[in-house]
């Protein structure tokens, strides 16, 4: 009877043991296909990222600043080309540019962040001096510079060929403190008859604009000729004959972002 029951449960025991080890076997295969499954992902995750590694920094930045470049381009654009109907849009249109330069500039900060026009009123080219540490700081792709109405009322800028060289001397320094910025140098807006019969200097601002842009022309300076606004909107000056109301601004500012996008 014993001999039944030990031979029953031999039996037994074989069955159970041979389902655990069915049970193993499979559960070793599946393992077996998920550590698989499980390395060839973990493979195609370092062929990835040595893709990105064999990728010079420099590559990315430049497929980065391009996409930022076509963006740029065409926001500035639309802008110009939305003119017209919304002269609203071109403010949104600045894109890493500074703003430098006397009263004239300064009431551009209505329109722009103050922390990208650089200007004051009564100030002269001299002032770029103060300005070099923030434009390096900023680093802006574009540089509008414009000075002229307080530096022609002093006897030693009397002579244009001396002013011009002194403007160059910033220009130079301008360029050094933002290397890959483009400088756009705006002619002087001409003052009106009121003006001039209280600086004569001021007649001669048409002969000091054309050295100017033979002095762009020579170093590679964008020259912005700003002469036909005076013309064209003869009522948009202050009572000073020299400064503008704030309605000028968004003729000035087209013809700034016209420099640059074109249109």
């Amino acid at each position: 009877m014993m001999n039944m029951k030990k031979a029953k449960l031999t039996k037994q025991t074989k069955i159970i043991l041979a389902v655990i080890a069915l049970l193993l076997a499979g559960l070793a295969t599946y393992k077996g296909v998920e550590y698989y499954k499980l390395q060839q992902e973990i493979s195609r995750g370092r062929a990835y990222l040595k893709k990105l590694d064999d990728q010079s920094l420099s590559s990315i930045k430049n497929t980065i600043d391009k996409q930022n470049e076509s963006d740029e381009l065409a926001l500035g654009k639309q802008a110009l080309k939305d003119y017209a109907k919304n002269k609203d849009k071109l403010w949104g249109a600045f894109k890493n540019y500074v703003l430098i330069g006397d009263s004239r500039v300064e009431t551009f900060k209505l329109f722009l962040p103050e922390t990208n026009v650089l200007a004051k009123k009564g100030t002269r080219i001299t002032k770029v001096d103060d300005y070099l540490g923030t434009i390096k700081n900023i680093s802006p792709k574009y540089v509008f510079i414009s000075y002229g109405v307080n530096d022609l009322s002093i006897p030693a800028y009397y002579n244009q060929d001396k002013y011009i060289e002194v403007y160059q001397s910033y220009c130079e320094k301008i360029k050094k403190a933002a290397p890959d910025a483009t400088i756009y140098v705006n002619s002087i807006i001409p003052v009106n008859s009121k003006a001039i019969n209280k600086q004569a200097n001021y007649k001669n601002i048409p002969a000091y604009n054309a050295k100017l842009k033979a002095m762009c022309k020579k170093n590679g300076y964008k020259y912005v000729d700003l002469d036909s606004l005076a013309k064209q909107y003869p009522d948009e000056y202050e009572q000073d004959g020299i400064h503008f109301k704030s309605s000028f601004y968004k003729y000035w500012a087209y013809r700034l972002l016209s420099s640059v996008y074109g249109g």
